[in-house]
């Protein structure tokens, strides 16, 4: 997979896993590593804090300007979807005005490009019926393949080991009736050893940043 997209409502998590993965894909010495902050919405953690710290890392960080603290879409992101010597990251806001602009990336429909959907059962509004209409809305929206799901079930710093795993636990029959396959579940990299062995599924583990306290990456 060369590119990958992120998607979910505002509050899952996707802008902090899509910088981990960007600063991981630097760290292999492949295909230069493009990162797109598409977020359209206004919450309050975007990667775009991040961007000193992923230019460090060598990642090449693009943005559209702010008209009235509303991010544009940034220039140019098809021809860097199509260039087969850039790998792409696209962190997308987390409503429909954010998803929409993806419909008209068709490099995103082919097969070296993939859709990953956050979901954090801790997130307001996480019950069975609004993960479904919420994912039914975005995907629609994005006019992508139906995505792979990433498991983030998170308190923030404070999460335990127990939250994790009930928080995941209570996402998987959910995804089972909506026949939507998992990808992997998330932890902070405190947790990851400890929890890979008692779940049945890939673990990455993620450094928090987004709140300006970084955490040594591994």
């Amino acid at each position: 997979m060369r590119n990958a997209v992120f998607l979910g409502p505002s509050g899952g998590g996707k802008s902090e896993i899509s910088v981990n993965m960007a600063l991981r894909a630097a760290e292999e010495r492949g295909p230069a590593v493009h990162f797109f902050d598409m977020d359209q919405t206004k919450p309050l953690f975007r990667s775009r804090t991040c961007r000193d710290l992923l230019e460090r890392s060598g990642v090449v960080f693009h943005s559209g300007t702010e008209f009235l603290d509303s991010p544009v879409i940034p220039d140019a992101v098809a021809d860097f979807l199509r260039n087969p010597d850039c790998r792409c990251i696209l962190d997308v806001g987390g409503n429909l005005a954010g998803a929409r602009p993806l419909g008209r990336l068709a490099a995103l429909r082919e097969a070296d490009s993939a859709a990953f959907y956050v979901i954090n059962v801790y997130r307001p509004f996480s019950d069975e019926q609004s993960i479904r209409e919420d994912m039914e809305r975005i995907v629609a929206s994005a006019r992508i393949p139906a995505p792979r799901v990433v498991s983030n079930p998170n308190l923030g710093r404070e999460t335990t080991l127990d939250d994790v795993l009930e928080g995941h636990r209570r996402l998987l029959p959910m995804l089972e009736r909506l026949g939507a396959p998992l990808d992997r579940l998330c932890v902070r990299i405190p947790l990851l050893e400890r929890i890979r062995p008692l779940v049945d599924c890939p673990v990455s583990g993620i450094a928090l940043h987004l709140d300006g306290r970084e955490v040594k990456q591994r």
